[in-house]
């Protein structure tokens, strides 16, 4: 399963300003010199100090413990989202339409 993983610097880190930065350092040569293969894109914001993940895990444990390997956890908050498909979405939206037109009086219509 894909999960969009923002992670944002918490800004109430007590770790001294060259620390954070080198830990941020440290999380973006990661990143590019050798990549964990469940993450699947890396978009850092511009002008904030956060960033959007793509990871693809099998179970939450997994998605923890690739949040948790990333030397700037310790100073980020991480809001994840499970990631959804268009063709599920198309499906959910026909199955809640055919409930619908069930629900409807004899000879109403569900549509205008």
């Amino acid at each position: 399963m894909q999960f969009a993983v923002i992670m944002r610097d918490t800004e109430s880190s007590n770790l001294p300003p060259e620390v954070q930065l080198e830990l941020a350092k440290q999380t973006f040569e990661m990143l590019t010199s050798k990549p964990d293969p469940r993450i699947k894109a890396v978009y850092p914001f511009a002008g904030e100090r956060a960033g959007l993940f793509i990871v693809e895990t099998n179970t939450a444990d997994e998605l923890q413990e690739v949040i948790g390997a990333q030397p700037l956890s310790p100073m980020s908050r991480a809001e994840v989202h499970p990631i959804g498909s268009v063709q599920g979405v198309l499906k959910n939206l026909k199955q809640a339409e055919q409930r619908m037109s069930q629900m409807a009086p004899a000879g109403a219509s569900t549509r205008r």
